[in-house]
C-alpha cells in the first residue's frame, strides 16, 4: 500500500539571517522569495525589519532560481544587503552583498524509514548495490536521512559534487554532481517531486534512473515517462524544423544572459537562409510575443521553459541542442538536456 501523501512543514534559519544581517550592519534590505513563500512574505518583512532593525523592500517578481538572482536591481534601488530565500549560490559574483537562506522540507523519521525501506526493495529487485543519491536543495535533509538509513541496509552509497551546486544537488540545468558518479553506481536516484530533474538525469547519463518522493512516500523507476517525453521533444523539433522565421529569446536574468550564444545560432540559421531575430525579457510568456511574426522560437534561457510550457504558446519553442537538431547541425542519436553550467 502506498502512503498516505504527507504534508511537510518548510523550515529555514531566521534567527541565523538576521543575525548576518546585523553583522552587515545594512540599513536597507532587499527580500527575493521563491513562489511558495509568498503566504509568508508579510510576515517576513515584519520580523526581520523588527529583529534586525533595518528598512525592507521585496521583489515580488517570480523567482524559481538563485539564476534569477536581483543583486544589480537591490543595487540601483538603494539597499546596500540582498537576502535570497530558497536557492543556493549559484552566480559567480553578486554585485552586492548577498545572504542566501536555505529552504528546506522538514523530513520525517517514519516516513523516511518507510521510503528507505521501498528503496531497498527495489534495488535489490534489480540486483544494484551501488547507488548514487541526488536531490534538489530543497530536499537536502531527506538525501542525507535516506542515504544513512540505505548504508545501514547494505548498499553502498554515493553522492557527488558538482560545479556550482552542493554535494548532491542537481538543477534543472546542472547535472554535474551525478556525471561525477558515473562508472561508479548501478543507478541514479532522485530524492524529490517532480518529473524535471529525473528526466534531465536521465539523459545526463547512462544509467537507470529512479524516483524516490517523500511527499508521495513513493519509489518509482523512470521509463514510461522518459519514452513519453523524447517522442513529444521530437515531435516539436519536427515543428520547428519547417519553421522559416525565428526568434531568439536571451533572458535578462543574471544567470540565465547567454547573448553569446543566441548571436552564434543567429549566424548558424541565417547561414541555413532561415531569417533568425534576437529577443530580449526577464520571462518569456505568451503575450511578450503576440504580434511578432516569427514561427518558432529558440529559448537559451532556463531549459524548463521550452520543455514544461510549450504548450502555452502558439508557435514550436525549442532549445538550443535541439534547435542544432532541427536545423541540420546535430544529429539526434544521443539527446541531451541544455546545460547552462
Amino acid at each position: 500500500m502506498p502512503l498516505a501523501k504527507i504534508l511537510f512543514m518548510i523550515e529555514f534559519d531566521l534567527k541565523k539571517a538576521v543575525q548576518e544581517i546585523k553583522e552587515k550592519k545594512a540599513k536597507n534590505v532587499a527580500l527575493q522569495v521563491p513562489e511558495g513563500m509568498k503566504p509568508q512574505l508579510i510576515d517576513l518583512i515584519e520580523k526581520i525589519e523588527k529583529k534586525a532593525g533595518v528598512n525592507v523592500f521585496a521583489f515580488v517578481d517570480p523567482c524559481f532560481g538563485a539564476c534569477g538572482i536581483k543583486d544589480v536591481a537591490t543595487k540601483e534601488l538603494g539597499a546596500s544587503l540582498l537576502v535570497h530565500f530558497g536557492h543556493s549560490k549559484f552566480v559567480e559574483k553578486e554585485a552586492i552583498e548577498t545572504i542566501y537562506v536555505p529552504v528546506e522540507y522538514k523530513p520525517n523519521k517514519k516516513s523516511s524509514l518507510i521510503l528507505a525501506e521501498k528503496l531497498a526493495g527495489q534495488m535489490k529487485k534489480n540486483k544494484f548495490k551501488k547507488i548514487a543519491l541526488c536531490s534538489t536543495i530543497q530536499f537536502a535533509k531527506h538525501l542525507k536521512m535516506l542515504k544513512t538509513e540505505m548504508k545501514k541496509k547494505g548498499f553502498k552509497i554515493f553522492v557527488g559534487r558538482g560545479k556550482n551546486v552542493e554535494t548532491g544537488q542537481v538543477l534543472g540545468c546542472n547535472y554535474s554532481s551525478v556525471k561525477a558518479m558515473e562508472g561508479k553506481v548501478n543507478a541514479i536516484v532522485f530524492v524529490g517531486d517532480g518529473l524535471f530533474h529525473p528526466l534531465g538525469l536521465s539523459f545526463a547519463v547512462n544509467l537507470p534512473v529512479f524516483i524516490a518522493e517523500p511527499i508521495e512516500g513513493t519509489v518509482k523507476e523512470l521509463g514510461l515517462q522518459r519514452d513519453l517525453f523524447l517522442r513529444k521533444r521530437i515531435a516539436m523539433i519536427e515543428k520547428a524544423k519547417q519553421a522559416k522565421s525565428i526568434g531568439i529569446w536571451v533572458c535578462t536574468k543574471k544567470g540565465q544572459q547567454r547573448m553569446a550564444l543566441a548571436k552564434l545560432l543567429e549566424k548558424k540559421f541565417r547561414r541555413k537562409g532561415k531569417k533568425a531575430y534576437i529577443f530580449t525579457s526577464n520571462l518569456l510568456v505568451p503575450d511578450y510575443i503576440a504580434g511578432i511574426n516569427i514561427e518558432a522560437i529558440v529559448s537559451t534561457a532556463c531549459p524548463r521553459i521550452a520543455l514544461d510550457d510549450s504548450s502555452l504558446f502558439k508557435v514550436p519553442i525549442v532549445n538550443p541542442e535541439e534547435a542544432l537538431v532541427a536545423f541540420g547541425e546535430k544529429k539526434i542519436e544521443v539527446y541531451s538536456f541544455d546545460e547552462l553550467c
